[in-house]
């Protein structure tokens, strides 16, 4: 808005100071109005918003109670970890099993023998190593055909599929290994050796076949499977992984131990459900707190939540109330309620877990529960629903600060407005000041020629001169 301005020229008067006050004095008491209005509005803004993330946050914690999977969950105790670990898919079926780990896989490996060191010529050709139906070859020239030439050669080709070679100087001399990275009798290796027809060598020195009675090269470590007993019933694996021998089981080998069985028990996975179903109740109580805190007075100070007595929030906590109470259709009749599982409502609101109640149920009827929580009409399913109907966009606290954010637009409309009457008001006070500003001075010099005539006059002037 511009500022008008104007001095007293006439009368000395301070008009600008004189306008400015009472333009502040008109425009204060609606603007504080305004203001006060507005800082309430949006407070409730912010307490809707904090009540919205509490139910967020509850309907987070109804994730794993409303899937199904959760309590098809199979956990799997090791009688010794130490020889071996196990894991369980939701399709094992519970049971104790003996498990007895006979043998680890080894990868293959084989040496040459001794060569002066790893700069001395072997001999040219070509070379081909295989191992499970894969295999790769390569040329070795004269000049390229030195130990550590042809070590690079393999570990450098394209197609290697997973051969390491290195060289191992010990007293005799050095010698080329080969080691398979993947382990198990499949994963042997097969070294082919075709001397060049003027070789100055001798590549065959490099052959190997594992079926042969003898070789060029010395198997260092035999190449073998895992071999595994359960209840008596035996599995070979071509690593340390044996999986589906027991039907959604994986084992995971780590010492061998002949003869000597280890306790596997798979069962039902009862303490991830009993952590889901405190954590729905734990961030259940931190959303009622939440509404309370809201909602609250306190008499001695006379002070109130934002939210006390609003009828959006209080229809929150009713269908909150109402969900939570009610009993689940389509669940066993001896478990279709959270208190037949241990789960009560206090006075205060809250739900309270006996502890005792609800382990006897998820030891003795366990196959009920997922009714209880999972599904179209279990609590996990249908709070979800309510919540979703409450936060989402369209939903009942959306249309709240929506109606909450008109408010706010309609304040700003009568701020503009306001400002608009104060302009005018200012540019009236403005002029009529100036005006008797004007007045004034016309005032002052008529005043002063009356004076000036007066002075003037034989009576006075004589005695004036007396």
């Amino acid at each position: 808005m511009a500022s008008l301005t104007a001095s007293g020229i006439g009368s000395g008067l301070d008009i600008n100071s004189i306008v400015s006050q009472l333009v502040t004095a008109e425009r204060a008491p609606q603007q504080n109005r305004l203001d006060a209005k507005e800082a309430l509005i949006q407070a409730r803004m912010s307490a809707y918003g904090t009540l919205k993330s509490a139910l967020s946050e509850f309907k987070t914690s109804l994730t794993a109670l409303k899937d199904p999977t959760t309590f098809a969950k199979r956990s799997t105790t090791v009688g010794d970890a130490t020889v071996f670990t196990a894991s369980a898919t939701t399709s094992a079926v519970a049971g104790n099993y003996a498990v007895s780990v006979e043998q680890l896989a080894t990868r293959h490996k084989i040496a040459s023998e001794a060569f002066t060191d790893s700069d001395t010529v072997v001999g040219t050709g070509t070379l081909s190593i295989s191992a499970n139906g894969e295999s790769f070859s390569f040329a070795i020239a004269s000049g390229s055909d030195s130990l550590s030439a042809i070590r690079d050669q393999i570990n450098n080709h394209a197609d290697n599929f997973g051969v390491t070679a290195s060289i191992v100087t010990d007293q005799d001399g050095a010698h080329l290994v080969l080691s398979a990275n993947n382990s198990g009798v499949e994963n042997r290796l097969t070294v082919t050796a075709t001397p060049a027809v003027d070789d100055t060598g001798d590549l065959s020195k490099l052959a190997f076949d594992p079926l042969a009675a003898s070789n060029a090269m010395t198997q260092k470590v035999e190449a073998k499977d895992s071999i595994v007993m359960v209840d008596g019933f035996t599995q070979t694996s071509p690593n340390d992984q044996v999986t589906g021998m027991i039907e959604g089981v994986t084992l995971n080998l780590k010492t061998a131990k002949p003869g000597e069985n280890i306790n596997l028990v798979v069962s039902k996975d009862t303490s991830s459900v009993r952590k889901s179903i405190e954590s729905f109740v734990t961030s259940y109580n931190k959303l009622i707190t939440t509404v309370k805190d809201l909602t609250a007075y306190n008499p001695e100070a006379d002070t109130a939540g934002l939210l006390q007595g609003d009828s959006t929030t209080r229809n929150i906590a009713n269908r909150l109330r109402q969900e939570i109470s009610a009993a689940t259709t389509g669940a066993a009749s001896e478990l279709d309620t959270l208190a037949e599982l241990g789960i009560t409502t206090a006075e205060s609101g809250k739900l309270e877990i006996d502890a005792g109640k609800l382990n006897e149920i998820l030891d003795s009827d366990f196959a009920s529960i997922p009714s209880l929580f999972a599904g179209d009409t279990g609590y996990a399913s249908r709070l979800d629903s309510l919540i979703s109907s409450l936060t989402d966009t369209g939903g009942l606290l959306s249309t709240r600060t929506d109606g909450l954010e008109s408010q706010i637009d309609r304040i700003n409309d009568q701020r503009d407005a306001l400002e608009r009457r104060i302009a005018a008001i200012e540019a009236r006070y403005t002029a009529q000041f100036s005006a008797l500003d004007s007045l004034i001075g016309q005032l002052s010099s008529t005043g002063e020629f009356l004076n000036q005539q007066l002075a003037n006059l034989p009576g006075i002037a004589s005695n004036n001169n007396k």
